[in-house]
């Protein structure tokens, strides 16, 4: 074989060396629950390594070629990692249709001082971006579910619309705070536990309730998903037709009818947020988003990524209706925050 076609052969050996290394060692480390950052450090070096080790040339060539070689090889292993990972990113960053026994709320009873209290319960287990495992019980009274639910159709609102929403989830965040108590105590037990600084607290709480299979709330029924002409609509309810729960004013549950029924849709969740973070003193804030009729959480806390200024104050955005956001990272179809407002805080 002649020189040039050995050193053909070799290149695309090399090549497709290059995309199963670079796959099987990504998605070895990102099932163990390791950091992005670290695994593209340690996918990079890995395959440099193998790849140098496999396809090591005969014959040592000059200095200048050997520099060449090297620097296009990590070009060509940063240019398909980074178009590997960012697939992986718009995969898992969708809704999570899975129902299995942990998304079963329960009828069980609380003893206080001897005296039984009925409560619906479910017991969860998740683990956060970080990989930190976590299990406890999200609970409420039958009691408080009973006196709260459909309370938002309750509530009427006189004032500018502009405030509405702001002013729908102060309403529902005061009527159920006292009813939240056992939630507030779960997590409680779980920062004492873990002994967690107040950003990890606030990511174990998130990733609680985004590891709750999203689910449609409608101010009227629900229908059939060939029904509906909104392609995110019908994909939910085709992939997970008891996602779906209807007749809720306004489209929005409270938090104690949330946890009773682990039924939430985007603002549900971050009201359900909101309520806790504020429980535990954080400057926690909603923000809402017309053109792209969604809401997300809002955390002034030292952080990275996108975030919104209200009075100096950066309030990072934390996507809620599914796994693996981390905060500050918004959805690529949702990102531009020209196009979002917070329309409550709790400073």
């Amino acid at each position: 074989m002649s020189k040039s076609s050995d050193t053909l052969a070799r290149g695309c050996l090399w090549l497709v060396l290059l995309l199963l290394i670079t796959v099987a060692v990504f998605g070895f480390l990102y099932a163990f629950g390791v950091r992005p950052g670290i695994i593209y450090f340690i996918a990079v070096v890995a395959c440099s390594w193998l790849v140098k080790q496999m396809l090591k040339p005969k014959e040592e060539s000059s200095l200048n070629s050997r520099i060449r070689y090297r620097l296009i090889f990590i070009l060509v292993v940063v240019f398909c990692f980074a178009g590997f990972l960012n697939k992986v990113a718009k995969h898992t960053q969708t809704y999570s249709y899975e129902y299995s026994e942990e998304n079963v709320v329960s009828a069980d009873t609380l003893y206080v001082n001897e005296q039984a209290v009925p409560i619906w319960s479910s017991y969860r287990s998740w683990k956060d971006n970080a990989g930190n495992a976590y299990e406890g019980s999200l609970r409420v009274t039958q009691e408080d579910y009973a006196s709260l639910k459909d309370l938002s159709a309750q509530y009427q609102h006189r004032g500018d619309p502009e405030l509405f929403w702001g002013e729908l989830y102060a309403f529902l965040e005061s009527r159920n705070e006292d009813s939240l108590e056992l939630l507030f105590e779960t997590f409680a037990l779980l920062q004492q536990e873990h002994q967690l600084n107040q950003m990890e607290f606030a990511q174990m709480v998130t990733t609680c309730i985004q590891d709750i299979p999203y689910a449609l709330v409608f101010s009227g029924a629900c229908l059939p998903a060939d029904q509906y002409s909104d392609e995110t609509i019908s994909e939910v309810l085709e992939n997970c037709p008891e996602c779906c729960i209807g007749n809720k004013q306004f489209g929005i549950q409270a938090p104690v009818e949330f946890i009773a029924t682990l039924k939430g849709d985007c603002d549900t969740r971050t009201v359900l947020i909101y309520s806790v973070l504020k429980h535990f003193d954080y400057d926690v804030a909603i923000l809402n988003s017309n053109f792209y009729r969604h809401s997300v959480l809002g955390l002034n806390i030292p952080a990275s990524g996108q975030y919104k200024v209200w009075r100096g104050k950066r309030y990072y955005v934390w996507e809620t209706t599914s796994k693996y956001f981390r905060i500050g990272q918004m959805g690529a179809s949702m990102n531009d925050l020209s196009h979002w407002n917070i329309v409550l805080r709790s400073k």
